[in-house]
């Protein structure tokens, strides 16, 4: 996966909730993405937060 910082990314659990948001950081097993949208139930986790996630295809998706 050729991530780069500033790229769109959709992240999530294959069957679950999917996230958008930027690359912030690129990492050699994971990048640092803030969120551009409330994440969980009732929106527990804020816009703007950020989450390390894995770069592995079933998790992290590159967005046009």
């Amino acid at each position: 996966m050729d991530l780069k910082i500033g790229m769109k990314v959709r992240f999530g659990r294959p069957n679950g909730e999917k996230t958008v948001g930027e690359v912030i950081k690129v990492n050699r097993k994971s990048v640092k993405v803030e969120t551009h949208e409330a994440r969980g139930k009732n929106g527990r986790s804020a816009s703007g937060e950020v989450w390390r996630v894995a770069k592995h295809p079933s998790v992290l998706e590159i967005v046009e």
